[in-house]
């Protein structure tokens, strides 16, 4: 296991995957700043949904590096894509549900092969930075997908100054932008307190959350100043 995984890795660097990190850290960016901006000149729009559509697609390019890798991000990023513009087209329940889900499965895979790269990468690059930070704000984005999940699936999961966060038609973003907040917040463990999950699964998640927000980067940190310094050493 430890070997295959090693030469993922090992394709990853000899193919340059890690210069392609820059176009998903640019979407994961866009997504933070333009998402809040949006609000303010066009409530109504799906911006939330347009923002993550090309963070989907830079995720299909970041795994275009190796053949299995690519088809499961395509056929499965393809896949979302299509179901969120049905979602959008019909605004359907189950559709939206379904466009959660292929994201998540996208994002969450995305994360797994990139963070495997950072681990077995033998030194430090301005590419193996970028990828971590790639990787943690992947993190808070896959738990915003899960937030947004379980508000669909059970309205009342979270709580906003005492009103459940629901999909609104005046505002179809407007939920997802509360939940991503939560979730950085939670990531960074500032926890404001503003936003409070009220079900036991949206503890869990929370919960679960906030550690591997920290143990990310102590851990990330602890290998990047271990390969500097062996390399100095080396030297």
């Amino acid at each position: 296991m430890m070997s295959w995984l090693r030469t993922i890795a090992h394709r990853d660097e000899g193919t340059g995957a890690l210069g392609r990190h820059g176009t998903l850290l640019t979407s994961l960016i866009l997504l933070l700043v333009a998402l809040p901006i949006g609000q303010m000149f066009s409530g109504s729009t799906p911006r939330f949904t347009i923002l993550l559509t090309l963070v989907l697609v830079s995720a299909i390019v970041v795994n275009s590096h190796q053949r299995w890798i690519f088809t499961v991000a395509g056929v499965v990023g393809v896949a979302a894509v299509a179901v969120i513009l049905v979602a959008e087209l019909t605004n359907s329940s189950a559709a939206r549900v379904a466009s959660d889900v292929l994201a998540l499965g996208l994002l969450s895979f995305t994360t797994l092969v990139m963070l495997n790269s950072l681990i077995q990468t033998e030194e430090v690059s301005n590419d193996t930075i970028v990828g971590g930070i790639c990787v943690y704000l992947l993190f808070g984005l896959c738990f915003t997908m899960v937030f947004v999940l379980l508000t669909e699936l059970q309205p009342g999961t979270f709580i906003d100054a005492g009103e459940a966060i629901a999909r609104s038609e005046a505002d179809p973003s407007l939920h997802s932008t509360r939940l991503l907040y939560l979730s950085f917040v939670t990531l960074t463990t500032l926890g404001y307190g503003d936003i409070t999950p009220k079900s036991d699964i949206a503890q869990m998640f929370v919960v679960a959350e906030a550690l591997i927000g920290q143990l990310y980067l102590t851990i990330f940190v602890a290998r990047l100043v271990g390969l500097y310094v062996g390399k100095r050493h080396s030297a």
